[in-house]
């Protein structure tokens, strides 16, 4: 009988232990099945923050050119966010067919992306404008005919690049060479609709380019004093 019961207790305890270390085991793995949807939800809402951050600019933030509110906010590839017409403006000071560089980290502003709760209905000049940056700027065999679809814009702007007085050397040197191309071109051409004939055709070409040139030089200057005096003005005007 002692044997019996001796057998029994053994027998007892060694079910609790089995029946408790099953409720470890299953209460260990509800508290990892309680952490994998925390993790989720957490990834989940790391991830919804990063799309907001993609779609509309910081409630904290300003455009770093004007340094106000931001108005048609654009964002940039590298993540920063600028006033459409600001960054647009900062575009027309640099390079003619070149990017922009971001004024936050220098990278080149190759698309510009609009905040997409904007209504589209307001400001259409300056997401119109946004619509032919992005065009100039795209890539490959598409990118080109987009290049040649936006001509006029291209024009306008190496025109505009041309007025500036301080590179003024600069694009004599290229526009010269432009003009002995096509004198060249018009050299070898069965046509021959220019009164100095084909021989005298690259000195006509070359002097055509100096005396245009010199025009958009005389022009530049003009424009410059122009702007300097309207800053002059402003100036005095202030209290």
């Amino acid at each position: 009988m002692a044997v019996d019961k001796r057998y029994e207790t053994e027998s007892s305890a060694s079910a609790r232990e089995k029946w408790s270390e099953m409720g470890e085991v299953s209460g260990a793995k509800t508290e990892v099945g309680e952490e994998q949807p925390r993790e989720r939800r957490g990834d989940e809402e790391r991830a919804g923050e990063r799309k907001r951050m993609n779609e509309s600019p910081p409630v904290d933030d300003c455009c770093p050119i004007c340094f106000g509110r931001f108005t048609v906010p654009c964002r940039g590839p590298c993540g920063h966010w600028y006033c459409g017409d600001c960054i647009l403006q900062y575009w027309n000071h640099g390079a003619a067919l070149q990017p922009c560089k971001c004024p936050m980290c220098s990278q080149l502003i190759t698309r510009l992306i609009p905040e997409t709760s904007f209504d589209r209905c307001e400001d259409v000049e300056v997401l119109e404008n946004i619509r032919k940056y992005n065009r100039v700027f795209v890539g490959g065999v598409y990118g080109f005919i987009l290049k040649v679809l936006e001509l006029p814009l291209l024009i306008k702007r190496i025109f505009r690049e041309m007025m500036d007085p301080d590179a003024a050397d600069n694009h004599l040197f290229k526009v010269r060479l432009f003009a002995i191309f096509l004198g060249a071109l018009y050299s070898v051409c069965p046509l021959d609709f220019l009164p100095t004939g084909r021989l005298d055709a690259i000195d006509l070409f070359d002097n055509l380019a100096i005396v245009l040139v010199f025009i958009l030089y005389i022009t530049g200057l003009y424009r410059r004093r122009q702007r300097l005096q309207l800053l002059r003005r402003l100036a005095a005007a202030q209290p």
